[in-house]
């Protein structure tokens, strides 16, 4: 039963949930079925050491799977001279927790938050739910993360509200934006992609992709109600599954248009933001094949990116083959808003 809970864990990130969209729930089952697998493996070993060659063979047929989940690697040995590195912040904001019921226990936190990113080393800085308010000083993120510090900023806002206040995608660059613009999707969304060209020390041209995927739109305490009685998991379990298929489904479209988009560029190509799936769905799967992934090449531990109690990893960078990734990090220290920071050092090499 586990190898075939596995096997189809597998198969299902192959299958397009808009196609088939039960293949998104079996697909995100996975971690289960590898912790099932690895559980057998210690309870054979010390009961039936024969029978452990079985789930031992399918960690090592599978191990890509684990890696996703868990990997440890050491920084580059050879580390590039300072000039040639490109230094990468990518963080999903939550709107500075600009509003009241977001800093109610902690008012000084969207000074604190916004402070920390305008001062950020970074060279470039992919944010998500970036929030803007042109005619409010404190607020005026453009002119505190941007102009202040030196950088060119590209911003796609998905809405203005009534007081001005704008909300969408930004990218940071220290860098000359050459080019810009935004990945079109075929159903209106306040979910989007944008991307910049950004003209480097070398001469060399780096496209910077900014996403914010389809949210899973599901509350932790939704969870939680599901999992503590029989009627929480009939009424907040219902709620939740059709969530969760919507999203399967819209993220799947979303993803053909951004592959498509990516890979038409002529550019060496990053990838950052909030990829709103898991390690084992199907746009997680689509992205790797193509692209190489930050975590799995240069994190350690678990590299959880969700700040609460779901233990989760749903932020991502992807990288071409051209890019060289000298150091990656998950800055869970730094606890601003329900993500952590993704930091990552690259060097871009010669064709």
């Amino acid at each position: 039963m586990s190898t075939l809970w596995l096997l189809l864990g597998v198969a299902c990130q192959y299958l397009p949930p808009h196609v088939f969209w039960p293949a998104g729930f079996v697909a995100m089952s996975l971690p289960g079925a590898l912790v099932l697998n690895g559980f057998l493996l210690v309870l054979w070993l010390w009961q039936r050491p024969l029978w452990a060659l079985w789930p031992a063979l399918l960690i090592f047929l599978f191990w890509g799977q684990h890696t996703r989940y868990f990997t440890l690697n050491t920084p580059d040995a050879q580390p590039e001279p300072q000039d040639q590195r490109i230094s990468v912040l990518s963080y999903n904001v939550r709107v500075f927790n600009a509003y009241a019921h977001l800093h109610a226990k902690d008012p000084g936190l969207p000074e604190r938050e916004l402070e920390w990113v305008a001062n950020h080393p970074a060279d470039i800085l992919c944010l998500q739910e970036f929030y803007h308010h042109p005619t409010k000083a404190k607020y005026n993120s453009r002119k505190r993360i941007g102009k202040a510090q030196g950088r060119e900023v590209f911003v796609d806002k998905f809405l203005v509200n009534k007081s001005g206040a704008e909300f969408g995608l930004a990218i940071f660059s220290r860098y000359p934006i050459v080019n810009k613009g935004h990945v079109t999707f075929d159903i209106p969304t306040k979910n989007q992609v944008i991307f910049v060209d950004v003209k480097l020390p070398s001469k060399d041209t780096l496209r910077v992709y900014n996403m914010h995927l389809e949210s899973m739109a599901i509350e932790q305490k939704d969870v939680e109600e599901a999992v503590q009685s029989e009627e929480g998991l009939k009424t907040k379990g219902r709620n939740i599954a059709r969530r969760l298929k919507g999203g399967f489904i819209a993220r799947s479209h979303q993803l053909a248009r951004l592959l498509e988009h990516m890979e038409a560029s002529s550019h060496p190509v990053l990838l950052c933001g909030d990829l709103n799936d898991l390690p084992s769905s199907y746009t997680y799967q689509q992205l790797r094949r193509r692209f190489r992934n930050g975590f799995e090449e240069g994190g350690n531990g678990f590299g959880f990116t969700y700040n609460g109690k779901l233990p989760i990893r749903i932020d991502n960078q992807f990288f071409s083959g051209r890019l060289q990734l000298l150091r990656f990090d998950v800055l869970e220290q730094i606890r601003f808003t329900d993500h952590f920071p993704l930091e990552a050092t690259y060097v871009l090499t010669n064709p």
